[in-house]
């Protein structure tokens, strides 16, 4: 179902931004890349959700990142930098302009509401992708 798509979509940028980005050598797979941007996907919701009310710290999340580089930690800076990037801006999704017309009836709906999904998911990875690339930037 939708899950297997995020995942796939997931996966297919973790694998995307290693490839395209080898000389900063933050990352010792494509699976580190991918458990990060979750975590800064789940950062986001946490911090800027009105019903998160005990709000994640940044020792919080630095803790949660811990040995996911094949074992090893990610720069302590670099997850501090992405906390407060997220801290300080929350990642939001251009609006898909995707409306449902008058008597749709539920399939056409639950279709079009799937695919408005899986496009959000796409622009928030876009968006986790260009967040790590100006944290990678700041760091070097």
């Amino acid at each position: 179902g939708e899950a297997q798509k995020i995942d796939r979509i997931m996966e297919k940028f973790a694998s995307r931004y290693c490839e395209s980005n080898p000389s900063t050598g933050l990352f010792a797979s494509a699976d580190a890349a991918y458990v990060l941007a979750y975590s800064i996907i789940m950062l986001t919701t946490d911090l800027h959700s009105v019903k998160v009310k005990n709000k994640m710290t940044k020792e919080q999340y630095i803790r949660m990142n811990r040995g996911i580089n094949d074992s090893k930690d990610l720069p302590r800076e670099y997850l501090e930098s992405i906390y407060d990037e997220i801290s300080q801006s929350e990642i939001k999704l251009k609006p898909t302009g995707a409306t449902l017309p008058s008597g749709t009836g539920p399939t056409e709906k639950t279709r079009k509401q799937r695919a408005a999904y899986t496009q959000e998911m796409e622009q928030m990875g876009e968006a986790v992708k260009s967040m790590m690339e100006e944290v990678s930037r700041k760091q070097t």
